[in-house]
């Protein structure tokens, strides 16, 4: 009788199997594993590791990226502004923000403020003023909504839109 063998081919373009989502299990463990060294622990050849790799990466399915913690760089409070669009698309807006230098992510959302950030600050003061500028320096921001984050319980940085 043969031995069960694992199916290596992959299901469809465009699609995590089975397979991947394990070798991508054991890249968020260590980024910088080697293909031979996660073959040994889920079965598989080094080749085949290496292959789904550059195939998920070349498909935007996933990528290895460095990540580190925001206090390292000095930030000591986060925050999430929320916006309140007048006159302008909400997706100007948006795009604006995003090219504000602490601003760690941006979000279109539905209700009365469409478009929401989260915001890193050195201190209380930055805060201020970068609420100020937000609704003083970007056209079409007709009222703002800063919440403090006191306590952030989980961050799951394993799961997000990969930038193109």
């Amino acid at each position: 009788m043969a031995e069960d063998k694992p199916n290596t081919r992959r299901a469809k373009a465009g699609a995590l199997d089975e397979i991947d989502l394990r070798i991508i299990e054991v890249l968020q463990r260590d980024g910088r594993a080697q293909s031979t060294v996660i073959g040994e622990e889920l079965g598989l050849t080094g080749n085949l590791v290496a292959n789904r790799i550059r195939a998920m990466d070349a498909a935007g399915l996933m990528r290895v990226v460095a990540l580190s913690d925001f206090r390292v760089h000095g930030y000591r409070l986060l925050a999430r502004i929320r916006l309140q669009v007048s006159g302008r698309a909400p997706l100007e807006v948006a795009q604006e923000l995003a090219t504000r230098e602490h601003v760690l992510s941006v979000h279109l959302t539905s209700g009365r403020y469409p478009v929401s950030c989260l915001y890193a600050f050195h201190a209380a003061r930055e805060m201020i003023e970068a609420a100020r500028d937000v609704s003083a320096g970007i056209a079409g921001v007709e009222d703002v909504d800063v919440e403090l984050l006191n306590t952030v319980y989980r961050y799951n940085t394993a799961v997000g839109p990969i930038a193109a």
